[in-house]
Parts: structure tokens; sequence; C-alpha cells
């Protein structure tokens, strides 16, 4: 049964167990950031932009420009990067800077979690062990060490459905604006946040609120409460470079006419893959060779299902508990609404499931509750000891990414040894790790040829094609279009007296291609795309690299 209480008071023990949270956490992830020498985290190479856009709002605030839908991230992260530096923390480098504080989020991130579960439960170890098996989640783990940036937005999210969860059962005007004005400083580090759990808010004031007037008065100060924040924040940075109105910040309409938006049929199978591993990584564990068999897809859904099987009927159970009705909806709706959002974005993506899949944390505090009530502290020792060993699983699965920082700068230097990068234009897939790591250590720049010179050119220094590049911005286009393009680009570099290296793709198989590539491109238009580099030029290999992978040369067809 659980028990309705409230934040009023913080005992001795909340505060020490806070403080063990907070100091524990971040050292233990500050450990694994270290060990794991990967600020990347392998998956994407988003935290290389970030951290290049992040750079003006280090070295010069005043001048640094805004970006409406991360309008309070860069200035709140540059100001705690030019404090990491005093403090001699990764200092001059925002890149792994933003790894740390991702780790400090991540501890704030669990204090949120065990306020929250030991305001609904009255108790300590039950809110400790959701703490921790929060952490031990994959893609909130993972997310903590890497330089993404999600994590502060997600943990004032977080913060924010949390209090929501707890307050919302009997609300007042001052705990429905603080709620409001919490969620909307989180949707004003990363906008699209607003989405999934906007529609979870107002339905849990709908929910715990019996009286038809009083329903609407929430909801209308909730919502009240979003536009004055955008209006204050937006008055804050009138003038500056990049600022915009209120009206701007609460739409900013960031992808949703990209390659990635659209709704399509395998993107079910891309929202699976993402669900299961938000709980626990793939890693090691995925055995080769033995089709459609995944241990770690079936073994995350079964986990998932159970907790479902435990939490769903203790919530229908206590149905006509205010508690049960707002915990529902705050993450139920979330996750419901998320699933949908997702479907239409990019499912399998971590900064995409990580706040939709926050109903897991609260979702195993009932099944806590439910061992101890059964079982006593036996039964809370055993579901301790399997969230140990699922952040122990997680941190083993990095094992294969650990190090990947040191061996791509060394990488880097050996490319610049066998391609003078003045007289060289590499071809690369837009996704290559080839191209994240060139423009960290050579510098951005721009795919495409226009504004070559003829070889030998030193800037840009990273000169590049993009093999689907194109296909990101003008998804429109037809196929023949993008293959008349990119062989226009490859003729015009080859004319201007380049050496052309193609990176990896030369002998890449169609399946290979096709799962690097992901939903920005269907396989027709991937296969015409590869059999015009085949048909019209021929490749000699140049040199392989343990890293990056094999560049060929290309050179025209004879006859072409």
């Amino acid at each position: 049964m659980m028990t309705k209480h409230d934040l009023k008071s913080a005992p001795a023990t909340w505060v020490a167990d806070l403080v063990l949270l907070a100091v524990g956490i971040s050292a233990l992830l500050i450990a694994i950031i270290l060990w794991f020498d990967n600020a990347q985290g392998g998956l994407t190479g988003n935290g290389v932009f970030k951290s290049l856009e992040l750079k003006p709002w280090v070295v010069d605030p005043g001048h640094a420009a805004l970006y409406p839908s991360n309008y309070l991230f860069y200035p709140a992260y540059g100001a705690l990067c030019r404090g990491l530096d005093l403090l001699g923390v990764f200092a001059g480098d925002p890149r792994r800077q933003i790894t740390i504080l991702n780790a400090l989020s991540a501890s704030l991130c669990l204090c949120a979690v065990y306020l929250m579960v030991r305001a609904l439960t009255a108790d300590r170890l039950v809110a400790l062990l959701a703490a921790l098996f929060h952490i031990s989640s994959s893609f909130v783990m993972f997310l903590a060490i890497v330089n993404e940036d999600i994590l502060p937005s997600y943990t004032l999210l977080f913060a924010s459905m949390s209090l929501a969860a707890v307050w919302f059962a009997r609300p007042t005007a001052a705990r429905v604006v603080a709620v409001a004005a919490l969620f909307s400083i989180a949707w004003l580090f990363e906008w699209r946040l607003m989405f999934p759990t906007l529609p979870a808010m107002l339905a849990a004031l709908w929910l715990c609120e019996r009286r038809l007037v009083m329903r609407l008065a929430w909801i209308g100060l909730f919502l009240a409460t979003m536009l004055a924040m955008a209006g204050v924040v937006a008055a804050a940075w009138q003038g500056h470079n990049g600022a915009v109105g209120p009206i701007d910040l609460i739409w900013t309409g960031k992808a949703v006419r990209s390659v990635w938006a659209g709704f399509s049929w395998p993107k079910v199978g891309y929202l699976w893959d993402g669900m299961v591993a938000y709980l626990l990584g793939a890693g090691v564990a995925a055995i080769p060779g033995i089709p459609g068999w995944d241990i770690w897809r079936y073994t995350a859904t079964l986990w998932m299902l159970a907790i479902a099987a435990v939490a769903g009927p203790m919530l229908w159970r206590a149905r006509h508990e205010a508690w049960a009705r707002a915990l529902g909806a705050v993450f139920g709706v979330t996750f419901a609404a998320g699933s949908v959002f997702n479907l239409y974005s990019q499912p399998q993506d971590p900064q995409m499931q990580i706040n939709v899949m926050a109903w897991l944390t609260p979702a195993w505090a009932l099944v806590l509750v439910a061992a101890r009530q059964r079982w006593g502290r036996n039964g809370l020792a055993a579901l301790g000891g399997l969230s140990a060993a699922l952040l122990a699983y997680n941190v083993w699965s990095l094992a294969p990414l650990r190090g990947l920082d040191s061996r791509w700068q060394q990488a880097i230097e050996r490319l610049e040894a066998r391609a003078d990068p003045a007289r060289s234009v590499f071809v690369l897939h837009d996704f290559d790790w080839s191209m994240i790591y060139a423009s960290l250590h050579w510098g951005p720049a721009e795919p495409g040829i226009e504004a070559l010179g003829p070889a030998p050119q030193a800037t840009p220094k990273f000169k590049w094609i993009g093999f689907t590049s194109q296909v990101l911005r003008h998804p429109d286009w037809s196929t023949e279009a993008h293959v008349a393009d990119l062989k226009r680009q490859i003729d015009r570099a080859l004319d201007l007296g380049y050496d052309v290296f193609i990176v990896r793709l030369w002998p890449m198989e169609q399946k290979q291609l096709e799962t690097e590539t992901g939903m920005i491109a269907d396989s027709a238009r991937l296969a015409a795309l590869q059999r015009m580099l085949h048909a019209d030029y021929t490749a000699k290999l140049a040199f392989d690299d343990p890293i990056a992978g094999p560049f060929h040369q290309l050179r025209g067809a004879p006859g072409r």
C-alpha cells in the first residue's frame, strides 16, 4: 500500500542520502568517463558539433549565438565550462567538459528519483534502490558519460515530472506554477521535450481534480505559466545575437520537415530497438551467426514486460487514489505520447528514448514495494543485486568502444601522413566516424566542393563529399538527381587535380550500407548511388587503417 507523503519536511536521513547520491554517483560516473576515454560514445558524433557550437559561449559569451531549440543550454553549459576551466578540469576542451557536467546532471537526476519515490512510499531503502535502477539503465548511464546534450534538459524534465507525480495528487496554485516553471526551463534547454510530457502534465491535472471548474483552472494556470516563462526568458535575452520572441521559443519547428520526419513501417522495428536498448545495452551480448536470436533484445523485452505486469495492476487497484492517477498519468502518458512522437522521428536514438522510457523507474519502485511486502528485505536485496548486475553489465558492454578518442586521434595523424589534406578530397558516408574526427582535429567543414579552387588548397583543411549529404538536405529530390549530383562533385574534384579517396564505402555491401544509413534513404536509392560509383569509376586500395578502415583512390573509369 502506498503512503501519501509530502515534501514539506526533510529528515536528516533524506539529506544524508541526497548527499550520498550526488557525490557518490558523480564520482562513479567520472571514474567511468576516465576509464571509457570516448567522449562521443561511439553512437553519434553530435557531441563534437555541439561542443563547437558551445565554444563561443565559453570564450566570448557576449557575442555567442543563441539557438531557439536549445535556448538555455548553451548559456548555462558555457558558464559551467568556464567554471571547469578555472578548476583546471579539461581546461579549454568543452568536448570533454560536457561529459563531466552530464555526470553531475545525472547525479542530480537520481536525487529527484529518490525524493519522488521516498515521498510516495515512505521507504528509504526502496527510494535508494529505485535510484540505483535508474542509473543502471543503459541509456541513462550512457548519456551520463558522453557529450550528448540531453542530460541537463532531461534532469530538469524528470524533476518536474517527479514533482507533478507527487504534488498534482493535491494541486494548489503554488504547486502548479512551480511544476510548470520547472517544466518550461527543461524544454527551453531542449525544445522537443515539451511534446511527450505536456499532454501528460495536463492529463494528471484533469484526472486528479474532481471539480470541472478547477480542472480547467489548473490547466489554464499551467499553460499560462509556460507562456510567462517563455516571455521572461525571451525578454532576458532581448538584443542578444540570435535572440527570438516567446512565440518562436514555444514553436521552433526543429526537425519537423527534416529527412528524419515521417511515419514508416521500418520505424516500428527501430522503436522496439530503442525501447529495449534503454534498459540493456547490446554490446557484448549480441551473438552473431544465430539468425533471429539477440539475447539482449529479448531479455530486455521480457524484463520490461515483467515490470509492467507487476506495476500496472498495482496502479489499477489504487486508481481511486489521487497519487496513483498522478503517477500513472505523468509517466504513462509521456510514454504513450512519446512513442508516437518517436515513430515520427528517430525512435532508436538514446536522446529520443531517455525521457519516453522514464516510466520504468517508478514502475520498478512499485516492483520493489511488492517485493518488500512479500519477501521483506530479502526481496529488496535480490532486486538490488539485479540492478547492480545491470549496471555492471551495461558498463561492461561499453568495453568494445573504450579508448576510441585516443585511437581516432592517432588514426587522423596517420591519415594526414598518408594523404596530404591540401591535395585530398574524401568521399565519406555522412555518419562515418572519419568525418566526425576529421572535423574535430582538422576543423569542421560543410560537405561539397563548390568553393574549392585547384589543388593544392590549404583551407579548408578538411575537404569532403558526403555520400548522402544531398539526401539529408534535399529529401524531395529524385534518385536520379542525387546520383547525378554525387557524380558531378566527384568529377569536379578530379578535374581540379585532387586525389579523391573513398572511405570504407567501396567494398561495403548493400546490407551494411543500409544499416549505417538508417532511415534517411531507402535501399533503392542507396543501391543506385553505389552502382554509379562502381560503374563510373575505378578504385585502387591506397591504404587500410586499423581504425578508420580502407581508403580507395578513385579514378574515372576508362571510356567515361
